[in-house]
């Protein structure tokens, strides 16, 4: 029996080390549950009336483009009725390790029965998949809408390019990427998409600075889950210091030519501060920008508040999404 119980106490005590040195060595544990807290979907809900949202358009799901990238997915939505439609090509948020296209799909459905073709992109998470993949998967999927485009009825050279909270990350740094020669050559990654077909960029609740979510102390526990998305996201435990940190800074690489702009983000527990700094920057850029904040007199607004479609605000957000749209097309 006593051999019993110290054999019990042998493992238990080498299955704690291994805990242990999983939690300090790897990000593993913690970006494990951050997906988890994704898994059952966002805050999104349908606003009054959806039903009619869905008669207006068709949903082709589950398509696949090319890439030797795993996750390689993407939803077409299209209006029933029209043709060369202007192209919102969407990339959701997750903090990078968690989240889904389905996350998207009520206000993708929404712009789609505006008028437009919105492509919902699925695409590999970290850490299975680290930086800069999604940007890869970003150049892949383009490459397959130029192949279907005429069998959608896409049009290519109205390109909206979108994103949510680490999504409008990603994005946001795509578009510079296209955009901006100077820096698309620093950090070594092929323009794919012909600058002038970026008509304009939607961003969500996004950061857009690397190394201020690095360096802002908040609740310890906060902090630690930052730490190890960052570490799972670059592949590098101080990876606030590293090369890839200062290259995916918005604030420090964005020098011009960025696109007409709609941001938007909640007033609590997001990055609204960082927004309001990006649109200063690309406002000074001479960038036309429309913005969406609200004080919290007007309501506690928290991080992916437009999503939820039963909310006033959010409801006022989306018109003024509507009314930046169809001034791109005008």
């Amino acid at each position: 029996m006593k051999e019993m119980f110290k054999d019990t106490g042998i493992v238990l005590g080498v299955c704690l080390l291994f805990a242990i040195f999983m939690m300090i060595f790897t990000p593993y544990p913690a970006t494990a549950l951050v997906h988890s807290l994704f898994a059952n979907g966002g805050v999104a809900k349908e606003p009054a009336g959806y039903s009619e949202v869905l008669e207006k358009i068709e949903i082709k799901q589950d398509l696949t483009y090319e890439s030797l990238i795993p996750q390689n997915k993407y939803d077409l939505i299209v209006p029933k009725t029209g043709d060369n439609f202007p192209v919102i090509l969407w990339v959701h948020g997750g903090a990078y390790v968690g989240g889904q296209k389905s996350d998207v799909s009520i206000y993708a459905n929404m712009l789609a029965a505006q008028g437009y073709a919105v492509v919902n992109m699925e695409y590999d998470l970290a850490p299975g998949t680290r930086y800069p993949g999604p940007l890869v998967q970003m150049n892949d999927l383009y490459k397959e809408l130029q192949r279907v485009s005429q069998a959608y009825s896409l049009d290519l050279n109205q390109l909206i390019i979108a994103g949510d909270s680490a999504g409008g990350q990603i994005a946001s740094q795509f578009i510079n990427i296209q955009v901006n020669d100077s820096y698309s050559q620093a950090v070594n990654f092929l323009q794919e998409v012909p600058k002038e077909t970026i008509k304009g960029a939607i961003l969500f609740c996004s950061p857009f600075s690397l190394n201020e979510l690095a360096t802002t102390r908040r609740i310890s526990a906060v902090d630690y889950f930052i730490r190890n998305v960052g570490w799972a996201y670059t592949g590098k435990a101080d990876w606030a210091k590293s090369e890839i940190a200062k290259e995916a800074d918005l604030l420090e690489v964005v020098s011009g030519g960025f696109p007409a702009t709609f941001i938007t983000d909640g007033n609590k527990g997001s990055f609204e501060e960082q927004a309001k700094s990006f649109v200063k920057l690309i406002e000074s850029q001479g960038t036309d920008v429309t913005t969406a904040f609200y004080s919290p007199d007007e309501g506690e607004l928290t991080h992916e508040y437009q999503f939820d479609m039963t909310l006033p605000q959010s409801q006022q957000t989306f018109a003024a999404l509507v009314n930046f749209l169809k001034d791109l097309d005008s």
